[in-house]
């Protein structure tokens, strides 16, 4: 390489140094180009075969809340990224564009405190057009990231008709505890029949306002949907609050004590070896992410498919209930 080619390409690396200084998001073109290159695994050697078994034996439903003013930023790189690796997506906003993968609710006013009224709406929606034709729902937000290959490996252990769903577990306000929203939580088939049925039927919960991860989880337990746990094999987490890097330095919000079932760590022990979401990240970081895991490897280290007890299904009860550490074995 030549001199001039090697200055060349400094000035160019510096200029996208330039753009990103400060950790602000490179500009939307910028993104888009590099959302759209991210589809494109031709010049990547993997094999994935066990994961497109996997995509074929346990079905998801991915249901996104988004906003009309994030349409062609946040969820357009959601949509280039994890979110094509769901088995049926639907991102739901208020709009008045008809497509298969939007669902629009404008007869709920668009805000954060109507995100009860607007998942409730949503659940309604699966029950009525999806139950039977999917396995698990997943919730999530626009600056959510999920590793779909992961959470379908977490979900193989347990069954789709003992209604349950997992996430990451707050023990606050809910007898049973309930599911960050912001971490994304799936539910079964079977758990979106009866909380229909039963929750939002008779009102164990608000129609709409309040924290709706809370009021999900309160009409959730009065249907009798318990608890399955998102625990691996170490007690490490699958399911997280915030940021990896946030999760490993240990530098998690400091309410996360208060709130959390389980032990809060930082460090190695901060998240399972098969992390499920991540949340509070940007365009940026999503493709950062999506980078890392999806197109870089370490030559002769590969994760291993063989593995058998790397999560154990456990259904998780009030503490005391069964015993003193709040779990039970659940058959699959």
């Amino acid at each position: 390489m030549t001199a001039t080619e090697i200055t060349s390409m400094k000035d160019k690396n510096m200029k996208f140094l330039s753009d990103t200084k400060g950790g602000q998001i490179p500009d939307s073109r910028r993104i888009e180009i590099i959302a759209q290159q991210t589809k494109n695994d031709s010049t990547v050697y993997v094999d994935k075969r066990q994961a497109d078994k996997i995509y074929q034996t346990v079905s998801v439903l991915c249901f996104i809340l988004t906003m009309e003013r994030n349409l062609y930023s946040k969820a357009a790189v959601v949509n280039a990224t994890w979110a094509r690796r769901c088995n049926k997506v639907l991102y739901v906003l208020c709009t008045d564009q008809n497509n298969s993968d939007i669902l629009s609710t404008c007869s709920i006013t668009e805000s954060k405190e109507h995100l009860t009224g607007k998942v409730r709406y949503s659940m309604n929606h699966l029950y009525k057009y999806y139950l039977n034709k999917y396995d698990w729902f997943l919730k999530a937000d626009d600056d959510t990231y999920v590793v779909m290959e992961n959470l379908r490996y977490l979900l193989s252990h347990y069954p789709t008709d003992k209604a349950g769903y997992l996430g990451y577990h707050f023990k606050l306000f809910v007898t049973q505890g309930y599911m960050s929203g912001g971490a994304g939580y799936v539910i079964n088939k079977q758990a979106l029949k009866q909380v229909v049925e039963r929750g939002f039927k008779f009102n164990h919960c608000r129609e709409d306002g309040g924290d709706e991860d809370v009021e999900i989880g309160k009409c959730l337990q009065a249907s009798n949907v318990t608890v399955f746990s998102s625990l691996d094999k170490f007690q490490r987490e699958t399911f997280h609050t915030d940021s990896p890097w946030e999760h490993t330095l240990g530098l998690q919000p400091e309410y996360l004590d208060r709130y959390s079932r389980n032990t809060v760590h930082g460090g190695v022990d901060c998240c399972s070896q098969f992390p499920v979401t991540y949340h509070h990240l940007n365009e940026a970081n999503m493709l950062f992410l999506e980078h890392m895991l999806y197109r870089t490897h370490v030559w002769g280290r590969h994760g291993r498919t063989d593995v058998t007890d790397f999560f154990k299904p456990q259904i998780v009860t009030p503490p005391d209930t069964k015993r003193k550490d709040g779990q039970t074995e659940v058959k699959n």
